[in-house]
């Protein structure tokens, strides 16, 4: 006989359950999509991270790489141009000792011209014939010396732009922007309120089966 009641009563106490349970799990489902939605932001923290040092160390290796060759482009440059003007002072010498060897050459026959007693016009011809000889030699020596300078000049800058290619070669590294990654906006708490409206309709659904089964039970 009170089956009904009995029946009405767990019914509503399993309406109850339910509710109380079914906000457990959306609890708890919140909880997890936050810590998963957590746990992928740090992740790609660390990535984010990762990737500037990444870069950092590719501008670091770059700016090395860039004095080394710098450094190797001075040094290489240096002694080119210290071989050219070595060979400048060289060629100078040699200029300077040819035109006093000319010199002494022209003094040694012009004096062989006055100790063989000749006088008159025939002398004084071939002293000033000596005279235009050794100006010829000397112009030329000094014009040779000339193009030899203008081409050691010319290959200074040879060098000079062979250094600036050297240096060239190798560019500054660009950093390529790492973006932080967007913090997650957590799930907020789910709501009681739907719960707690489902647990009280399964009470009242249980009280009015079980005021229903009482009527039945006492009929006026």
């Amino acid at each position: 006989m009170c089956e009904p009641i009995s029946i009405s009563v767990a019914a509503a106490g399993l309406g109850v359950a339910q509710a109380v349970g079914g906000y457990q799990q959306a609890q708890q489902a919140t909880s997890y999509n936050n810590a998963v939605a957590e746990q992928q932001y740090q992740y790609q923290q660390q990535q984010a991270s990762a990737g500037r040092n990444y870069e950092q160390l590719k501008y670091n290796q770059q700016q090395a790489l860039m004095r080394q060759t710098r450094l190797l482009a001075d040094s290489a440059y240096a002694d080119e141009i210290s071989q050219i003007n070595l060979r400048l002072m060289q060629e100078q010498e040699a200029s300077a000792q040819q035109k006093q060897k000319a010199a002494r050459e022209g003094l040694q026959a012009r004096g062989a011209v006055v100790a063989g007693g000749r006088v008159g016009n025939s002398i004084d011809a071939l002293v000033a014939d000596y005279q235009r000889q050794q100006a010829q030699f000397d112009y030329a020596t000094e014009r040779n010396l000339a193009f030899t300078t203008m081409q050691m000049q010319e290959t200074k800058r040879g060098s000079a732009a062979t250094r600036g290619s050297r240096i060239a070669s190798q560019q500054e590294y660009i950093k390529q922007e790492t973006l932080d990654p967007l913090k997650p906006m957590k799930q907020a708490a789910p709501s009681a309120m739907p719960f707690i409206l489902q647990g009280a309709g399964a009470v009242l659904q249980g009280a009015a089966g079980v005021e229903s089964a009482i009527a039945r039970k006492n009929p006026k």
